[in-house]
Parts: structure tokens; C-alpha cells; sequence
């Protein structure tokens, strides 16, 4: 099927290539109907047993049969996959729904991995190349992945942590799915949810649109993030209130500006955005067990993030102190040559220029640690005084060129014979 999609761009061809696709969807009813009444299945679509009765099949899109159609080599890459779909669609929402439909119906989930924290300075291309090679994951996978896809076409989008309720219960475990900004207005998808269920230790496909594109209040009933923020409301819900699913009318919440929050997050570090994140849970109200290990998960995050960030800053300070290093030196071998080839004033005056920049860098890298852990406070000092040693020798060589400058060319020579 996937050959006659490629012979042929005819969009006719692509929707009967949709219609005969339609039929496995017949089995979707039961196969939900039977998962709902199943207590000891964890069902990571959390359809009731009310709704399950009411599935029909689904009707299939054209964005659904061009991303159902990719070839497999499309699939190796995040830019491969996007590419491919750009052929055939042009849209935010086409393409939206086709990254949807691709990554609920490519990767399967993985029943023997559990939720795990991940670490916010995690390397994110690593873990996505790991998914489109294994074909398999657990709702973190799947967030990761589908955000990856969506901004590579051009939309922005967030993973978001939260946890879930069905049927007035909690579920056990912290979950994630996505936000992304589709035709300029943000919608959730769930494409775990979209993929299928768990039973008996096995996962089900059951592919199904119902968690695709909602708006914020809409997933809102069964999906809290743990970041109030990311329920896009000017009155957020309390955790209590998501909870128990009745609002407190009473309850005194002065106005959320989330768009003015969401425009700061988004030029945020990562330790930045770890502290406001963990502020703004902090004053959401009452918290239970999984908001509890949020909360704690996220303080260490920044215990990591702030560890992360002095060994940055001082990793910057010290590769930007060697390359000042090598180029005052190169100045030096320079002068000592009596200018000998001569260059031109503006080429010699660069090769101070230069290495003061870079060492003026070093200097703001390594000052932007405010404190550190008592075992890093040595190699700090001691990069700290190295830089000034390049500084000052950089600093001398520019009164040097000064000096030199405002020579007539004939008198420039005598400058070198003073220096020896």
C-alpha cells in the first residue's frame, strides 16, 4: 500500500488508500468496552465503560492517510518524518493531526517501564533517536517525541507533567502528554492516550483521535497538569479541586495572567524555569501524593539544574580563557617579529581586539556564579585568577598598540627597540 501511495501523489488514490484503512476500526467498541470493566487493567486511554458503549469507528482524514502512508525510511528522523509530511500537507492543523496519527499508531507502549523522573538536562535528541529506533515507549516517549515532531514544523509546543482521573478516582501514576500552538491558538493532544490500552500485562493498539487537539477545559477533566499554567485559565483549579471535581465558588484566586507567564517560561533557563514552576505548585492549594513527589522531584531537579548551570558557566569561562590565551599569544609572537611581515593597522589591531573580547566573556562567565558548593569553590578561584592574568597581559599589549598607532610610520620601528 505504501508503494501504490508513492507511484502515485493523486489525491484520490491517497483516500481510498484512508477508506480500506477504516476497517480495522471495527473492532475499536469492544475492544473498549471490554478494558473498561477491568479493574486490574491499567487503561492508559481511561475510557468509563459509559463512554466505551457510545464509540463509533472513526472516520479517517486525509493528514491521517498521508501520515499512515509514510515510507519507513521517513520514520528514522524527527527532520525525515516532518520532511515527508510537508510534501503532502501544508497546514498547522494537517500537519498537527498527522504527527498525532503517526506517533499513536508507530510507537507501541512498553509495559515493563514504569514512569521515571527524567533529568531536566537529559539530551533530548539522544532519547528521541531511541524511540524512532526501538518503536516503543511509555507516555514520557510519547510526549517527547510528538513535541519534537511538532516544533520541527514549525509550531511551538511543551511536554507537560501532570496526573490523571477516570470515574471520580485517581489513577496511580504522574502521566505527560502535550500542549502545542496550532494556527497561532494552544490545543492538548495525548497521543498515549491515542494509541491504546493495557491489559493482562499486554498492550492493545487502539488508535483513536479523541485526545487530539482539545481545548485546555476539555482535557482539563481527566488531565491536571501539575504546573498550573498549563491549564491555560485566568483561574487555574486547585489540585483539591480537580480532585474532588467540585469547584470552591468561595475560594479567593487572584487573576493568572498565563499568557504573560507562558511568554517569561519560554525565556527561561532551565533552573529558572525549575524555580518558578515549583512556586507556582506551591501556591495551587492542598496537595496529594503525586503533587507531593512533583514537588520533591522538582527540588531536586534544581539542585541538579544549579549544579549543571556552575559547571557550564565554568566549562565557558575556561574554553574562552584558552582561546584568548592562544590568540594573545599569537599577538605576542608577532610583536616580537617587530611586525615583521607587516599587515595593516586594522589587521594588527584585531589581533588585540580579539582575544580582549574573549577574555571579557570568560570574565562575565565566570563572575555569573554567584555561590557554589564548597568543592568547586577552588577550581573557580583559581580560573578566576588565570583570567585576570590574560586580562591584564591582554590589557598591556593594547597600550602597546596605542602608543604605537599615533607614530608616524617612519618612527614606528623605534617602538620595538624600546621593548627589548
Amino acid at each position: 500500500m505504501t508503494s501504490m501511495f508513492r507511484q502515485s501523489t493523486n489525491r484520490l488514490t491517497v483516500w481510498l488508500f484512508a477508506l480500506c484503512l477504516l476497517f480495522p476500526f471495527s473492532k475499536l467498541s469492544s475492544a473498549w468496552r471490554n478494558t473498561a470493566t477491568q479493574d486490574k487493567a491499567f487503561s492508559i486511554s481511561a475510557v468509563s465503560k459509559a463512554s466505551s458503549d457510545s464509540i463509533m469507528p472513526e472516520r479517517l482524514t486525509f493528514p491521517d492517510s498521508v501520515a499512515l502512508a509514510a515510507p519507513e525510511t521517513a520514520g528514522r528522523s524527527v527532520s525525515s518524518l516532518v520532511a515527508y509530511l510537508k510534501q503532502h500537507l501544508s497546514t498547522d492543523d494537517q500537519l498537527a493531526r498527522a504527527i498525532y496519527t503517526w506517533v499513536s499508531r508507530n510507537i507501541k507502549y512498553n509495559v515493563y517501564i514504569t514512569y521515571t523522573s527524567r533529568n531536566e538536562e537529559a539530551d533530548e535528541t539522544k532519547e528521541i533517536q531511541k524511540i524512532l529506533s526501538e518503536r516503543k515507549g511509555i507516555c514520557q516517549d510519547y510526549a517527547l517525541l510528538f513535541k519534537a515532531l511538532v516544533k520541527e514544523a514549525g509550531m511551538d509546543a511543551y511536554v507537560i507533567d501532570g496526573y490523571n482521573r477516570r470515574d471520580g478516582a485517581l489513577l496511580p501514576d504522574p502521566h505527560e502528554w502535550c500542549v502545542a500552538k496550532v494556527s497561532g491558538k494552544w490545543y492538548m493532544f495525548d497521543p498515549t492516550w491515542g494509541a491504546g490500552f493495557v491489559e493482562n500485562y499486554q498492550f492493545i493498539p487502539s488508535p483513536n483521535h479523541r485526545f487530539c487537539k482539545l481545548l485546555p477545559d476539555t482535557l482539563l477533566k481527566t488531565h491536571m497538569p501539575f504546573d498550573p499554567m498549563f491549564q491555560f485559565r485566568e483561574r487555574p483549579l486547585s489540585y483539591e479541586e480537580f480532585d474532588t471535581g467540585v469547584v470552591d465558588e468561595q475560594r479567593s484566586v487572584p487573576v493568572f495572567y498565563w499568557a504573560d507567564t507562558l511568554a517569561l517560561y519560554a525565556r527561561q533557563d532551565t533552573l529558572e524555569r525549575l524555580v518558578s514552576v515549583r512556586q507556582r505548585m506551591l501556591s495551587n492549594g492542598r496537595s496529594n501524593d503525586l503533587v507531593y513527589y512533583m514537588l520533591e522531584l522538582t527540588s531536586n531537579n534544581i539542585r541538579i539544574a544549579g549544579y549543571q548551570k556552575i559547571l557550564n558557566a565554568y566549562n565557558m569561562a575556561m574554553d574562552l580563557q584558552g582561546k584568548a590565551t592562544d590568540a594573545i599569544n599569537e599577538f605576542v609572537r608577532y610583536r616580537n617579529k617587530a611586525f615583521e611581515p607587516l599587515k595593516p593597522d586594522a589587521e594588527i589591531q584585531a589581533m588585540v581586539d580579539v582575544p580582549e573580547e574573549l577574555i571579557n566573556r570568560a570574565d562575565s562567565a565566570i563572575n555569573s556564579i554567584r555561590t557554589a558548593p564548597e568543592r568547586y569553590r577552588e577550581p573557580i578561584l583559581k580560573l578566576r585568577d588565570q583570567i585576570m592574568e590574560v586580562a591584564t597581559t591582554v590589557y598591556k599589549h593594547k597600550l602597546f598598540l596605542r602608543q604605537y598607532f599615533k607614530l608616524p610610520a617612519k618612527q614606528r620601528k623605534g617602538m620595538f627597540k624600546q621593548t627589548k
